[in-house]
């Protein structure tokens, strides 16, 4: 049944400001920064690959502004197609059960997070080539592939939980501002104290608009935090995900 629901929801999104999204927002984050750096601002520090320091200002940017408000955009989007005209009664007339149809959502709304956190790695690698092409100073450098790829997966694990949060709140409340005006003070609190607080302070590792953040953090280092915070990110999700499944499955939606 749920792989069923999934498809219908799949459909749904067609031609939907949602998946042009998840396109759009990580390309228009990475032609802003190859901009900048064809401009020949950008740069890193002497004997560094400067094709890292261009991947790395790309996920800075992604994961602490960009990505918090797509979720929270995608989640509103996805829920906002069965808020509208009573689709509720509707969807819950079919021979589905309520838990499949809310799970649906859940996993339509991570595999779209899925697919711009991908969009990112690729247009992260392709920027990177064409400034190693443009550039005679980063002609010598190889763009960070595989150190993309995986920051790319990292992060997405870690905003799980942030997911799972968004779409509980866009399903639970029909307004639209519910979940971005929850987005916001999520990522002011991230920039006003969070932030601030810096690698190896506890809150990093447990508020849910940091963990992206953290799973990227200092991207060419190796260390043990990133994975901490992606399986909190994972672990997190999937008990919120639960939890918020097993709630509205029992709420009144008309």
């Amino acid at each position: 049944m749920t792989a069923a629901a999934v498809s219908a929801e799949c459909l749904k999104l067609r031609r939907t400001l949602a998946l042009r999204l998840a396109i759009g927002a990580p390309l228009a984050v990475v032609l802003l920064n190859l901009f900048i750096y064809l401009q020949g601002r950008g740069g890193g520090a002497a004997g560094s690959n400067p094709l890292v320091g261009f991947a790395q200002i790309n996920f800075t940017m992604w994961t602490i502004l960009v990505l918090p408000l797509y979720i929270a955009l995608a989640a509103a989007l996805i829920a906002g197609i069965d808020h509208q005209n009573n689709g509720w009664q509707r969807i819950f007339s079919l021979p589905v059960t309520r838990r499949s149809v809310l799970a649906a959502k859940w996993i339509v709304t991570t595999g779209l997070v899925l697919v711009s956190s991908v969009a990112l790695a690729f247009a992260i690698c392709l920027g990177a080539e064409l400034l190693r092409l443009s550039r005679p100073a980063f002609q010598p450098w190889s763009p960070p592939i595989a150190l993309v790829i995986l920051r790319s997966l990292q992060t997405f694990a870690a905003a799980c939980l942030v997911i799972s949060i968004q779409t509980w709140v866009s399903l639970r409340w029909r307004s639209f501002i519910a979940g971005l005006s929850l987005s916001i003070v999520g990522v002011l609190i991230l920039l006003g104290g969070v932030a601030r607080a810096g690698l190896g302070t506890f809150i990093v590792y447990v508020y849910p608009w940091a963990l992206p953040a953290t799973a990227m953090a200092r991207m060419w280092e190796t260390h043990p935090d990133r994975w901490i915070v992606t399986l909190w990110g994972l672990a997190g999700g999937a008990l919120v995900a639960l939890a918020g499944c097993w709630d509205l499955s029992r709420r009144d939606f008309s």
